[in-house]
């Protein structure tokens, strides 16, 4: 068994995730061996090991495979924006990125290398090493799809990682003939823009890109009412007829006051003579067509005028 010293320096070690590298843990070479021939700890890669206590998670093989790649290597593309939480879900297989002509194949991690990866381009975030925020996003471009990159770009401005500008301002940095990602992170840009402006919300965001392309009259977004001494913003609006679209996503009634708030926003609109229309997540996703007729009908009885056989079902 090892000694209890020997344990508590495990311990420290590891303490990120479980897992540590030869150069981090302060053991001889013999203890080392002795701790891997006894369980104490497990060898995960050449250099890399791993605590046996730490329960296995997907960032957990992350640091593990990152730690394997080296000093110059980092979390990359769907990784990263898993360790950012621009995205929900980490991928099945670890991906990282390393510069070109390193190391070919790391063992149950998917491995990108690349001409164009610097020091620059790298941080620390959850004390692993990955590409910076702006990076991440053109990255993503190479695996996800336009829409999927644009989703990220939100929730990156939500969490204050990056303007839509440092997004701009990246793509024109970075872009080289051959390199890929670019064009897929500007058509993401793009596709984000909602009457001149950035979704505010990837539920927002998928409104317009399903239901909002499915026959609906141009609507005004982010439209302020002026009620009193209150200016409220209203998501999706019709001000001819006064009709409110409000979209609810896993963004947002974050706590009760939030709650609250949206209450008294749409009872005081109500009580001003708007129709308000809400639709959850799972109805603007997985029901997009039956969206779009709702609101076209509420439009027709409002005297839009708007020819309702125009949506295609």
């Amino acid at each position: 068994m090892p000694s209890p010293d020997t344990l508590r320096e495990i311990q420290r070690a590891t303490r990120h995730h479980g897992i540590t590298t030869k150069d981090e843990l302060r053991l001889t070479q013999r203890q080392t061996n002795r701790c891997c021939d006894n369980g104490s700890l497990v060898r995960l890669y050449d250099g890399v090991f791993a605590d046996p206590m730490h329960p296995k998670s997907p960032i957990h093989l992350l640091a593990a495979g990152v730690a394997a790649g080296g000093l110059m290597c980092g979390a990359w593309a769907r990784s990263a924006a898993a360790i950012y939480e621009l995205r929900r879900e980490h991928p099945q297989r670890p991906e990282v990125v390393v510069p070109y002509g390193r190391i070919r194949r790391i063992e149950g991690v998917s491995v990108r290398r690349s001409r164009a990866l610097t020091p620059e381009l790298l941080t620390t975030h959850q004390h692993i090493r990955v590409t910076k925020p702006v990076i991440t996003v053109i990255d993503c471009g190479v695996v996800l799809s336009p829409a999927e990159v644009g989703e990220i770009i939100i929730v990156g401005r939500q969490k204050q990682f990056f303007s839509v500008g440092d997004v701009h301002a990246g793509i024109d940095r970075y872009r080289r003939p051959g390199r890929t990602g670019i064009s897929v992170a500007r058509e993401a840009v793009a596709m984000i823009m909602i009457n001149g402006r950035p979704a505010d919300s990837v539920l927002e965001f998928r409104f317009h890109v399903g239901p909002g392309q499915l026959g609906l009259p141009r609507y005004e977004y982010q439209y302020p009412v002026q009620i009193g001494r209150r200016t409220y913003r209203i998501d999706f609006a019709y001000p001819s007829v006064l009709l409110a679209i409000e979209v609810e996503g896993y963004e947002f009634h974050s706590s009760k006051e939030a709650v609250a708030y949206d209450r008294e926003r749409r009872n005081q609109l109500a009580l001003s003579g708007w129709t308000v229309l809400c639709f959850g997540w799972d109805r603007v996703v997985n029901d997009p067509v039956g969206v779009a007729q709702d609101i076209l009908l509420r439009l027709g009885q409002l005297g839009y005028g708007f020819d309702l056989g125009r949506i295609a079902v």
